[in-house]
């Protein structure tokens, strides 16, 4: 009997209602944390949580129960190296998450608006984030 194991690997969440509970739900707490790891760390991630929901019937905003973002580590492509660069770059973000803020559409389509839509920060946070970043990390490290 041949005997097949999955080809996958690890995978994990973070809790963006825990991890910036200051963002509310109508501003993509998850995918605003998505793009804040992508700002620090060049970290890619999905959000999980409002931003992959349908508006209600009414056009109001659906708020999902929770908020997550997911990080996919193929075993085979990542080293123990790039898990301890992102631990990291996610402690990093811990003590500077109050400066990450929410996001807004500036184009949204009736379906799959989490893929194809575009959005945009409520303030000009990033920069504040990215800022920081370079004070902390004058090396780019």
């Amino acid at each position: 009997i041949p005997v097949v194991t999955p080809a996958g690997g690890l995978g994990c969440h973070i809790d963006a209602m825990k991890f910036v509970p200051h963002i509310p739900g109508e501003q993509y707490a998850a995918a605003a944390l998505g793009s804040a790891l992508y700002i620090a760390g060049g970290i890619r991630t999905m959000e999980r949580g409002t931003l992959s929901e349908d508006r209600n019937p009414d056009g109001s905003e659906h708020i999902a129960s929770m908020e997550l973002v997911r990080f996919a580590m193929p075993r085979r492509v990542f080293t123990l190296s790039h898990v301890e660069y992102a631990i990291d770059r996610i402690s990093w973000l811990w003590d500077n998450r109050e400066l990450i803020e929410g996001l807004r559409f500036t184009e949204e389509p009736e379906t799959l608006r989490f893929f194809v839509g575009r959005l945009e920060p409520v303030s000009d946070w990033q920069e504040k984030l990215k800022a920081k970043f370079c004070k902390d990390f004058p090396n780019g490290l």
